[in-house]
């Protein structure tokens, strides 16, 4: 195209020599003032004039631009168009406009916007170019940008995505709005959208009101109950919001909707729960203030037998002092029957429903290698049918590629094995809720220790794993030989839950890569005294540090987080101390904890702590609570399992 420009008359018309001084030589003032591009072309295709904005915009010289025809410095793409815009001067006489692509000196394009006439006396075209590019640019944007969101909004499944006009009509849907609503487009669009709302909600005028707030004020949030196409009724969260012109003008509203139903079952079965509880609590809370009453009137009494013992001094500080440390117990022990009572209520749900749920899932689990063996015994019987029936019948072939048999029969085995690992899963989850409730077991037993950590790490997971924003909580578990120990399963359950959920809380909020250590071991040699076990005086009866009643369990909870100060360290296990803000904990975990393990099981609870270095909880119980027999020693069980595993 290029080659046919040069010497080429771009416009049939008799040529007529053009004078040496021409009119438009006057007129370099405004040549020069023009913010535009200004161009005179002769009828050969060669320009004549240019004013300065030309060599600014473009970058060439005077000297380049003349020695060229005007198309060579078009984009070869826009020649052809350029050419036939130009032509058209020579047969309409009027002024034209049109746009194309020119170069630029470092071999980039710009848009112009070109306005151009033809003057027959003086055989000239007199030609006006602006640089359109941004406009271009920021159109081509805006284009590009709306079809990203008509795509984005025709993608998503989970909302309902549809606008309406200024007065509520339905004007577009998305494949989520029909998936939710059931409407298809062609049914709803046009229609008003008070049809989704329930009639109570249409009386009271709720569609006009969501309406008239989200005009002014912009936006409107709500949760409540819509229809489907069907009639029935599902909970929502919907989001209107206004939209205006850039005058302010109300063009109409756009709505998002997500059902809620799941979420709202789940509220209220979860608030019943808490009421029920709640009340179990108000009762026992009643029982304890009755108790207190009884024991405040028991006070009044041994202050009335103060005044008459006040002869013995020292008799009177130590009955004083031990009325105060029974009303310190009495709050104490209050405080923790709440708690015991919340956790005890919570491990009996918590058993009941991994008991509701094990039967129909070990019912599935059962039968799938039943369904598996008989599906394959069916795809043997048809492959022994083609075999010996090779000539099938036309509906039989139809049938044979409307299924794709071959993909199915090659599928089928894959999709029993998948159930099966659901379904494994499923019973894992299960067992690990079993083995951490443990409701039935008040009895001390042989435990594996092991069992019980992961059972607690099992329902923990959802706050180890990690998400978006939080890198997770890597869990080390370096398990040593430890042999089953006799405790209280249950109330060891509660002590790893409790010390772990204090390690995630400090671990969730200091900590960019969080690290929480459990190691187990055991420990040869004199233990905690008689007297430190509380109720249990037991002594070692041999002076062998490998006898059975000198070995120790040692179960050690490691963080890397802030640590903590030597004065909070040593108010650590005290009642109703906490460190977390209001709202968060009352200050009891810790405690019982430790009655946990010194009273019930005569071990210790210690922790080690120094600012930026961390923090470890030493527990360490005996293995036996009592002296046992040889033969019972010999024939008692190994662990199941030693799991050493890095969790993050």
């Amino acid at each position: 195209m290029a080659t046919e420009a040069k010497g080429t008359p771009i416009i049939e018309t008799p040529a007529e020599k053009i004078e040496q001084t021409s009119p438009y030589c006057g007129f370099d003032k405004f040549f020069n003032l023009s913010l535009d591009m200004l161009f005179i072309v002769g009828l050969d295709g060669y320009i004549k004039k240019l004013n300065p904005m030309c060599e600014k915009t473009l970058s060439f010289t005077t000297q380049e631009f003349i020695s060229l025809p005007l198309l060579e410095f078009v984009h070869p793409q826009d020649r052809e168009s350029t050419l036939a815009q130009l032509q058209k001067l020579g047969n309409i006489g009027d002024p034209i406009s049109f746009d194309n692509r020119c170069l630029c000196k470092d071999g980039a394009y710009k848009w112009l916007l070109w306005n151009a006439t033809l003057s027959q006396e003086e055989q000239l075209i007199y030609v006006v170019a602006r640089d359109i590019t941004a406009s271009k640019q920021e159109k081509e944007a805006l284009q590009e940008s709306e079809e990203r969101y008509r795509l984005l909004v025709e993608s998503v499944k989970d909302y309902a995505i549809y606008m309406l006009d200024p007065d509520g009509y339905v004007i577009s849907w998305n494949p989520g709005a029909q998936r939710m609503k059931q409407y298809r487009a062609n049914e709803i669009i046009g229609k008003h959208f008070s049809c989704f709302y329930p009639s109570e909600e249409v009386e009271r005028g709720k569609p006009e009101e969501e309406l008239r707030v989200a005009a002014t004020e912009g936006r409107f949030e709500d949760e409540g109950l819509r229809l489907r196409k069907d009639g029935s009724r599902f909970w929502v969260n919907a989001i209107v919001t206004a939209l205006r012109d850039k005058n302010g003008q109300l063009r109409g509203f756009t709505k998002v909707t997500r059902d809620i139903t799941d979420r709202k079952l789940a509220q209220e079965a979860l608030q019943k729960a808490h009421d029920e509880l709640e009340k179990r609590v108000q009762e026992r809370t009643a029982e304890l203030t009755e108790s207190n009453a009884l024991l405040i009137e028991e006070i009044g009494v041994r202050k009335l037998t103060e005044t008459a013992l006040r002869q013995s001094k020292s008799r009177l500080k130590d009955q004083t002092k031990q009325l105060e440390e029974a009303l310190h117990e009495l709050h104490s022990t209050q405080a923790q029957l709440i708690q015991n009572e919340k956790m005890s209520s919570l491990g009996q749900l918590v058993a009941g429903i991994a008991h509701e749920i094990n039967n129909p899932v070990s019912f599935i689990y059962g039968n799938l290698d039943h369904a598996s063996r008989y599906v394959q015994d069916l795809l043997q019987l048809l492959r022994l049918y083609q075999q010996n029936y090779p000539q099938s019948t036309p509906e039989i072939d139809q049938a044979v590629e409307a299924i794709d048999l071959d993909f199915l029969m090659a599928d089928i085995a894959k999709l029993f094995s998948s159930m099966k690992l659901g379904s494994k899963r499923i019973q894992q989850i299960v067992l690990s809720l079993r083995n951490f409730a443990r409701h039935d077991e008040s009895e001390m037993k042989f435990v594996n220790i092991h069992e019980g950590i992961d059972s607690t790490l099992s329902l923990l997971q959802n706050r180890l794993k990690t998400t978006d924003g939080y890198p997770g909580i890597q869990v080390i578990q370096a398990y040593g030989d430890l042999p089953l120990v006799e405790c209280y399963p249950g109330l060891l359950n509660q002590v790893f839950m409790n010390l772990l959920t204090n390690a995630i809380d400090v671990l969730e909020t200091h900590q960019d890569a969080p690290v929480i250590t459990i190691s187990t071991d055991v420990r040869h040699g004199e233990g905690v005294s008689g007297m430190e076990r509380g109720h249990r005086t037991w002594q070692s009866r041999t002076n062998n540090e490998r006898s059975p009643m000198n070995q120790f369990a040692l179960i050690r909870i490691a963080d890397n987080g802030p640590g903590m100060t030597e004065e909070v360290r040593r108010k650590l296990f005290d009642p109703f101390f906490t460190t977390k803000s209001v709202g968060r904990g009352m200050g009891l975990g810790l405690s019982i904890c430790y009655q946990i393990v010194v009273e019930k099981h005569g071990g210790q609870l210690t922790c080690i702590s120094e600012p930026g270095q961390g923090a470890e909880l030493l527990i360490e119980i005996p293995i036996y609570q009592c002296d046992p027999q040889p033969a019972k020693l010999e024939s008692k069980p190994e662990p199941s399992h030693r799991q050493q595993l890095a969790l993050s």
